[in-house]
């Protein structure tokens, strides 16, 4: 049976660590998870919450924060500016590693992650840019996956973040940046990342 499963760089000692039934919690503040983002901004502190936000589940270490600075820069754990590429950004630094593991050996294809309003996969979240990056492709700058000024998100071409495809295996790991920000006032709870692939 194919699977995903999401996981996190945090924990009493960082490590790689599944999100479970947690969500990803972009607020403003690097020790209160309630604290909100400033509208116009982007995440100041990204933490594991059990819930919109609960209460914060990251122990001592939280989760990477890496916010969008530009399109060709990012900003680690509150430090300065830097360039965007592997470099720079290594895989523990990510937001994600999502592991895609299946019993038999196979090869990914059409894989991609997207922003989307919780219910509806092709829909936008409503009040909110987000931006997504894949580490260790080549890649140098960060994708928009959602922009609800301009109603665009989803799951939907051209709006996603396009993941590279892989060769055959029973393990593939994608590791992935997130980065988001309020574009109106109030909560973002109608706000979720999704993934999906074609594997054979």
């Amino acid at each position: 049976m194919a699977t995903f499963t999401w996981n996190g760089y945090f924990g009493g000692s960082r490590a790689w660590t599944s999100i479970a039934s947690n969500t990803i919690v972009f607020c403003g503040s690097t020790t209160d998870i309630t604290t909100p983002i400033t509208v116009g901004s982007m995440n100041g502190a990204t933490h594991i919450g059990n819930g919109d936000p609960g209460t914060d589940q990251c122990a001592t270490n939280h989760l990477r924060n890496v916010a969008w600075v530009s399109n060709t820069q990012f900003a680690l754990d509150g430090g300065g500016t830097e360039t965007l590429n592997d470099t720079n950004l290594i895989a523990t630094e990510c937001t994600l590693q999502i592991l895609f593991t299946d019993a038999s050996s196979v090869a990914t294809s059409n894989a991609r992650v997207y922003c989307f309003n919780s219910t509806t996969s092709t829909t936008f979240a409503p009040g909110v840019i987000a931006y997504g990056f894949q580490q260790g492709v080549s890649d140098t700058s960060w994708t928009k996956i959602n922009d609800a000024t301009g109603s665009t998100g989803g799951d939907n071409a051209g709006v996603r973040l396009d993941l590279d495809a892989q060769g055959a295996a029973t393990d593939h790991t994608f590791y992935v940046a997130l980065s988001a920000g309020p574009q109106s006032v109030g909560s973002k709870g109608d706000f979720d990342f999704g993934i999906a692939l074609t594997y054979s």
